[in-house]
């Protein structure tokens, strides 16, 4: 067995260890945050953007922005495609059971974000690890991609899909996007200096 091949206690540490407590993490987040979240918030404003919103705002914001910004705009894209269109399912099997029509628009926006949101960030990015282009680029992605989610919301013909861009409306919904348009260039730059990248650097 050479020395590349020996099980190093980092290797258990970093493979199982860490992996098993954000998995705990992210079980603890649905399972009792709520509740902490309403103590806090009783408006509910801070659950709807922390936990209603955590499956979308992985899916459809950080996965293909956080492609586009490490590799490129078209794993950016294509990110975007893959999973919004899997959110979009999700969504579709959930307006069967409402009853309402499982083909309407608003499912087009959960997939049209994602795809602009990892495409917009890799092309204005254009490769460059500079942080500040990155975030410049993060966020403009995410205003982009929450325009085209906001649009097929208010020509949607489901009752309360996003009726009006009111105040609330536009904060619960955008501002997710804003926050990771900050978050998801952050672990892009560790990801850099830890040399964890895709594509060469040039």
């Amino acid at each position: 067995m050479t020395e590349a091949e020996k099980l190093k206690v980092s290797d258990f540490i970093y493979g199982l260890i860490v992996p098993v407590i954000v998995g705990l993490l992210i079980v603890a987040w649905k399972a009792y945050l709520p509740n902490a979240l309403l103590s806090i918030d009783p408006s509910y404003t801070l659950n709807a953007i922390l936990i209603d919103g955590f499956l979308e705002a992985l899916m459809v914001i950080a996965i293909p922005m956080f492609l586009g910004l490490l590799w490129n705009k078209w794993a950016g894209g294509a990110a975007g495609f893959l999973l919004g269109s899997l959110y979009a399912v999700y969504w579709a099997v959930q307006y069967v059971g409402y009853g309402v029509d499982p083909t309407d628009v608003s499912l087009l926006g959960y997939i049209v974000s994602a795809i602009l949101i990892g495409y917009v960030a890799g092309a204005l990015s254009k490769g460059s690890f500079n942080f500040i282009r990155m975030i410049v680029a993060g966020i403009i992605a995410a205003i982009v991609g929450w325009a085209f989610y906001a649009l097929c919301g208010l020509i949607s013909t489901i009752p309360g899909t996003m009726e009006s861009l009111d105040p609330y409306t536009i904060f619960i919904t955008l501002t997710p996007r804003l926050v990771y348009g900050i978050i998801v260039p952050v672990i892009v730059k560790v990801f850099y200096w830890y040399g964890v990248i895709p594509r060469r650097i040039s």
